[in-house]
């Protein structure tokens, strides 16, 4: 066992020292960063346009006096919606042929507007490419309700006061909380399925240059291959870790550096020191889970050409195993949950998000151990088939479990 360890330390170091100090790796390190700045920068700033551009525009067929009361009543709805949710009334004076202005006005392409109201809060018609149940046409049912009771109770010669809320401040509610820590464990999902995807799949070419220059050959003449493998594995762990940390340190500056106060994360059930040893530890196991199946799966390529033919399925595999450890979070104790805590490729992503949701340890020790049984499985299995595959040696992949023989 310790020669095995050995072997895999110096596989490792040597391809942890030839990977660091090469100068693709400077161009690795910073093309995230500089990618990801541009993309926050522009997002925000064409989501932000686009929003403006897109929000929902009403035209009122209207004078200015039966206008008024609608336009005031909106007003008063407004507070309720978020900005560019509640729809822009636009108020157009009344034509000799009402229908063929609402056409004119709906067909205006300088205008941007979805529908066209008419006939005042008496008799409104609403003319657009919608029904009742669209948003804004039940957004312009609640402006007429408004503006009808307030012009009732004008009528009535009744004044009614607004009703003044107390809001009672509390540091958390049980409802609120739960759907608070779902948010966080969404965005831990997502963040290690996407760190996990842009880091793994160089494991698919890792052994390309070894096998195309006779390399292999010497090193499985020298030590085992589970050596060359568990060793390869570790060393683009490590790499990818030391990526990490450039880009996390990265982003805690620009954080420190651009932060506006926006809304944070809420933290999660274990706390955030627990749950970020979490993180990091679930994103070893998801690396050294995947990258496994990676290594084992590009080991029996030939070829580059053959690794990026490779590469399309074994994405789209990820992203439904994304997707399954995102239907299964939140009801962790039912089949769907316990499946996908079972489920090797998908438990990282299922226990980060019940880190997130709940406080018990207890389970997070049982997929720690029963996650690195399968990257053993998975090591073993891989350089089996690749002894029988490849180096054309070695029996069925069945033996990789049976005693080690002498070398």
């Amino acid at each position: 066992m310790m020669s095995l360890l050995q072997a895999s330390f110096v596989v490792g170091r040597r391809d942890f020292i030839a990977t660091v100090m090469s100068r693709s790796f400077v161009i690795f390190l910073l093309f995230p960063v500089v990618i990801i700045g541009f993309s926050v920068g522009f997002g925000t700033m064409s989501a932000k346009m686009q929003q403006q551009e897109n929000k929902p525009r009403v035209a009122v067929i209207a004078s200015q006096a039966d206008f008024a009361p609608i336009a005031a009543a909106r007003d008063r709805l407004k507070p309720a919606f978020r900005e560019f949710q509640l729809a822009e009334l636009v108020r157009a004076d009344p034509d000799y042929v009402q229908s063929d202005q609402v056409k004119a006005l709906l067909g205006a392409a300088d205008k941007k507007l979805v529908a066209v109201l008419t006939g005042g809060i008496a008799h409104p018609s609403l003319t657009g490419p919608l029904d009742a149940k669209d948003s804004v046409a039940r957004q312009i049912q609640a402006i007429l309700d408004e503006a009808h009771r307030e012009a009732a109770l004008a009528t009535a010669h009744v004044t009614v006061a607004p009703v003044k809320m107390a809001v009672v401040g509390v540091e958390e509610s049980a409802g609120a909380l739960a759907a608070e820590r779902a948010t966080t464990a969404r965005a831990g999902q997502w963040l290690l399925f996407m760190v996990t995807v842009m880091l793994a799949g160089m494991l698919l070419s890792n052994l390309i240059e070894e096998k195309s220059n006779k390399i292999i050959e010497v090193l499985a003449a020298a030590i085992p291959i589970d050596a060359v493998f568990f060793g390869k594995l570790v060393a683009m762990l490590a790499v990818s870790l030391t990526g990490l940390a450039v880009w996390v340190a990265s982003g805690a500056i620009a954080t420190e550096i651009w932060s506006s106060g926006g809304t944070q994360l809420p933290a999660p059930a274990v706390g955030w020191p627990l749950f970020l040893v979490l993180s990091f530890l679930y994103f070893a196991m998801n690396y050294l889970l995947l990258g496994a199946l990676f290594l084992g799966i590009g080991s029996q390529a030939s070829s580059v050409r053959e690794v990026q033919s490779i590469s399309m399925p074994v994405t789209i595999g990820q992203i439904v195993i994304f997707f399954f450890a995102t239907m299964a979070a939140g009801p962790f104790n039912g089949p769907l949950g316990i499946s996908a805590a079972v489920f090797p490729f998908s438990s990282p992503m299922m226990m980060i998000a019940r880190a997130a949701e709940t406080p018990e340890l207890w389970p997070h020790l049982v997929a720690f151990f029963w996650q690195a049984l399968w990257v053993w499985v998975i090591v073993r299995l891989g350089a089996a088939f690749f002894r029988r595959n490849v180096l054309k040696s070695g029996g069925s992949p069945a033996k990789a479990f049976g005693p080690r023989r002498a070398r």
